[in-house]
């Protein structure tokens, strides 16, 4: 399966509304609303700066994991949008371990 390009996956999240039946409500004990705006914030930071400071790249690290166990206690919809948001996360993190400079 062909990958879609890290701008273009963010693009298609981006014309998906959060949903809206979770607004405010909480998966095994996580805000799923503040999860999501702080990876978006961090996504999107990365995508407009090509890096991510070691605050934000931490800050992503745990949404990455938060959204892992959030997506597979969800269905349908919003399952797909946690799951894409789970994927953007992920190829951030690889993206920034893959510019990050060598330590001698």
């Amino acid at each position: 399966m062909r990958r879609l390009p890290l701008q273009a996956l963010w693009d298609k999240h981006l014309t998906d509304p959060f949903p809206v039946h979770l607004a405010g409500e909480e998966v095994e004990g996580l805000d799923v609303a503040l999860l999501d705006a702080a990876a978006a914030a961090c996504i999107s930071y990365f995508l407009d700066r090509g890096e991510l400071d070691l605050r934000r790249a931490a800050t992503l690290g745990l949404c990455h994991r938060h959204l892992a166990v959030v997506a597979r206690r969800l269905d349908g919809p919003a399952q797909d949008y946690f799951l894409r948001l789970e994927d953007l996360a992920y190829e951030v993190l690889q993206a920034v371990r893959d510019g990050a400079p060598e330590v001698a």
